[in-house]
């Protein structure tokens, strides 16, 4: 699972693109659209780069199996210690 630099650099451009991509479909939504709607695509927007900053900036994909294992590890008793 250990991504080579040329990789993660690669991956990093990418999402980087994305998120520009979306500032810019966030933008001509915000100029074009004048009702309800426009709460509703830009929340939509935002929701998905908070996404890929938090995925891909802040490793939080790579944090999961260690919170998921502290969890269970507070929710299943062993029975052992009284």
């Amino acid at each position: 699972m250990h991504k080579t630099l040329q990789q993660s650099l690669k991956t990093g451009w990418v999402v980087i693109g994305l998120l520009g991509v979306l500032t810019v479909i966030e933008f001509a939504v915000a100029m074009s659209t004048k009702d309800t709607l426009l709460l509703a695509l830009l929340l939509v927007a935002a929701l998905v780069k908070a996404w890929l900053i938090i995925q891909y900036f802040m490793h939080f994909g790579q944090l999961w199996p260690h919170i998921r294992s502290v969890w269970y590890g507070v929710l299943i008793d062993d029975g052992d210690e009284d």
